[in-house]
């Protein structure tokens, strides 16, 4: 399955990593959801990707400070921050790009997905932040059935030993690294590879035409709308 992943939702349209956003993506079409994942101060999953919340929520506080009850009183005009167990109950056939945004949340996050029959199973574990490889090689040590990508943006090719420690079974770079990253050769040892997010047609349309096994996109319908 060719995977058209939903960069955390449909964010040109709702709030990124918001349920409507997530709805949004897949009455689309998108096969996958990407999305980011943090604990709360009461040790609860929820989406966000920034560590604060000024951004998008225009609060000046830190995600990690606050408890799931602070996170849902905050007036979001008609969004909320999501637990994660929402997504999990709510979408039954799509794929899960997970992004581990903290070290903390992997091991709840596998608890999570596993509690619902075929979840853990569509879930493909990324962390794209400084340091998060070591936590996906650490992934792989606790949980050697875990499905997990790694995320690239060096111009270069990923080193034997760090493939060797985390045994990824898909590979993303962004797609300005394609080339330098060696996806052709990659592909053809066995690993499945995504490039994005990209947000050009004719990038779109380029990266089809380069030969990979998925796209990540902000706007889902028009990549939909480029694929062959």
């Amino acid at each position: 399955m060719f995977l058209t992943i939903a960069h955390r939702g449909d964010p040109l349209v709702h709030r990124e990593n918001t349920m409507p956003s997530f709805r949004s993506a897949v009455d689309k079409g998108a096969n996958t959801l990407e999305f980011d994942l943090r604990l709360t101060r009461d040790g609860r999953i929820a989406l966000l990707h920034d560590a604060s919340l000024q951004r998008l929520w225009g609060v000046d506080a830190q995600f990690a400070d606050l408890t799931l009850a602070e996170l849902r009183a905050i007036d979001g005009q008609g969004y909320e921050v999501p637990e994660f167990a929402e997504l999990i109950d709510e979408f039954d056939d799509v794929t899960f790009l997970v992004d581990l945004k903290t070290d903390d949340v992997v091991a709840p996050a596998v608890e999570a997905l596993r509690k619902k029959p075929g979840a853990f199973e569509r879930a493909i574990f990324v962390a794209a932040r400084r340091g998060g490889r070591e936590a996906l090689i650490k992934l792989r040590q606790d949980t050697p059935d875990a499905i997990i990508g790694l995320d690239w943006t060096e111009e270069n090719p990923a080193p034997a030993e760090l493939l060797d420690a985390m045994k990824p079974q898909y590979f993303g770079p962004r797609w300005a690294v394609a080339d330098a990253a060696e996806v052709p050769r990659m592909r053809s040892e066995g690993y499945r590879v995504w490039v994005g997010p990209l947000a050009d047609p004719a990038q779109v349309a380029a990266a089809v035409a380069y030969g990979v096994d998925g796209l990540v996109a902000d706007d889902i319908a028009e990549l939909l709308s480029l694929m062959p």
